[in-house]
């Protein structure tokens, strides 16, 4: 956990506790037990967190002008119905003018929305209208009680498995995409999301799966960061009939408990021709692709400009394949 501050370990605790239990399934949770230094699907060696010093807080000398009140850093709440009298909790970054399309993102397990608030803060300056959601019956308290139940492994097992979990997450997508498409009309829709959400937006692109559910296909383009390969969720040959285009990153530091970060190019293998990208980013964590960890900031500058090259291309319905930044190695078809 070096290099974080106190911000980033409160937001993505889960993320960081997921490796001692996880599967090839990517995860991130946040859970009442002492701190561990682990990451969604890796593992690291355990320790313990080590609290930051109190920051102190300036005194304004006397007769000062106030200071400027800053930009909030992570968007704004929305609650918006879903299709089954439920609520989904949506965190909102707007672009600064004019709107160039949709993007939904669709964090780990246990995390919540400020997981991947520096991709929606991006997003949003690239002028997109970006929505974060926040999963409730995959959250902080559902991943707490299975954990608590049946140990760290089985919870984290049992939640990322549970196709409840899923149709849930599933139904929250479809009431964030039907929102944000009331906002901004103009432009084409993407689906991003991390861990547990690149699962989700494997199975709504189409990917066929172990646990019963269909898809959707709302969106004109998917992104998933450390993606899954065949195991409990995916069979072997789960994507070859996705055809709209895909963008697929990982980093040679992603691996899964039970197997190594080779596994997660293997969707990318499956798919067919047709604008499907994958980016295997050198050194890049399971903790940088949620936004914190050591260096999180350098594989954020990778991979921000291949995923601003990935929409642009679903604005102008082509795909003009990038050049990747150095230190990431990236395959197109």
């Amino acid at each position: 956990m070096l290099g974080m501050s106190r911000r980033a370990v409160g937001r993505s605790f889960g993320t960081m506790l997921v490796a001692l239990g996880a599967c090839s399934v990517g995860v991130s949770l946040f859970v009442a037990f002492p701190p561990l230094a682990v990451a969604a699907d890796t593992l690291l060696p355990g320790r313990p967190a080590i609290d930051a010093a109190p920051v102190p807080v300036p005194v304004p000398a006397p007769n000062a002008p106030p200071s400027p009140k800053p930009l909030s850093p992570t968007g704004v709440d929305q609650r918006v119905p879903r299709s089954d009298g439920a609520y989904a909790n949506l965190h909102v970054f707007r672009p600064p003018s004019t709107c160039r399309g949709v993007a939904v993102l669709s964090p780990g397990a246990g995390d919540d929305r400020d997981a991947l608030s520096w991709l929606g803060r991006a997003l949003s300056q690239y002028g997109w209208l970006t929505v974060t959601m926040a999963h409730k019956e995959s959250g902080h308290d559902s991943l707490r009680d299975r954990v608590r139940s049946g140990g760290l492994r089985d919870g984290l097992l049992a939640l990322t498995t549970d196709p409840e979990a899923y149709d849930d997450r599933l139904k929250d997508t479809g009431a964030a995409l039907h929102w944000a498409r009331m906002q901004c009309r103009s432009g084409p829709a993407v689906f991003a999301g991390h861990s547990m959400g690149a699962a989700t937006v494997m199975i709504e692109a189409g990917a066929k799966n172990k646990l019963g559910l269909d898809s959707d296909d709302r969106f004109d383009g998917y992104i998933a960061l450390s993606p899954q390969g065949p195991g409990p969720i995916f069979p072997a040959g789960a994507w070859h009939a996705i055809h709209k285009p895909v963008l697929l990153v990982t980093g040679t530091r992603d691996a899964p408990l039970d197997g190594k970060w080779q596994t997660r190019t293997e969707p990318y293998v499956d798919l067919p021709a047709g604008c499907h990208w994958l980016a295997v980013v050198d050194s890049a964590t399971h903790f940088n692709f949620a936004g914190f960890g050591y260096g999180h900031g350098d594989i954020e500058a990778k991979v921000l400009p291949l995923i601003q090259r990935f929409l642009d291309n679903l604005r102008m319905q082509r795909c003009a394949v990038p050049a990747p930044a150095t230190g990431v190695k990236f395959e197109a078809k």
